[in-house]
């Protein structure tokens, strides 16, 4: 009998380059990418969430019949959002662009618009990986409960490489079983 999950909630939550995924992704790809994926210690209460828009849909009736004879579709966008609590200087520079001041000592923001593209990983609180390869981070500060977070907008885009899905669903046990073998074949 196959497992059934609800996807609930957020347990961990990471992000890479984009680059990092080269192929269809696997158990054993999402476990190595893991390995040096920067992970989000701090997302603040109730903001992590995945949302599909509802596709547009426009429909074409048959003027002779008043039936509709075909349409066309449009797909919503898919996108993950969360807001980080609490940050350092990299993140920051990671996820809205721009400088670190003194390495670490300060951040600027850069002129203009900024475009920075990542690879999006969550595990959810019953053991499932959400992938989106290459999503767009959209990353603005907003007051969170009398501090400034950086609420982050992650679209799921098409990735560059057409043997690469938008948006990966992976059971934990099949990363940390990869993983596993992975492990074992290097020793």
């Amino acid at each position: 009998m196959a497992t059934t999950f609800s996807a609930v909630n957020i347990k961990q939550l990471w992000y890479a380059e984009t680059t990092a995924v080269t192929a269809d992704l696997t158990g054993a790809t999402l476990a190595t990418i893991l390995k040096t994926a920067k992970e989000v210690k701090n997302v603040h209460q109730d903001t992590w969430s995945i949302e599909e828009a509802e596709p547009s849909v426009t429909s074409y009736k048959n003027q002779i019949t008043g039936s509709n004879y075909r349409q066309t579709k449009e797909m919503g966008d898919l996108v993950m959002s969360f807001t980080i609590g609490q940050y350092d200087y990299a993140t920051k520079k990671d996820l809205m662009g721009g400088t670190l001041i003194d390495t670490d000592k300060g951040w600027k923001r850069e002129r203009g618009v900024v475009d920075i593209y990542k690879c999006m990983i969550a595990l959810t609180e019953d053991n499932q990986y959400v992938v989106f390869p290459k999503a767009t981070a959209i990353t603005r500060e907003a007051n969170t409960d009398g501090a400034i977070g950086l609420a982050v907008s992650a679209t799921a885009l098409e990735p560059d490489n057409s043997d690469v899905s938008s948006e990966y669903w992976f059971d934990s046990s099949a990363v940390v079983e990869a993983a596993s073998l992975n492990s074992l074949s290097s020793n």
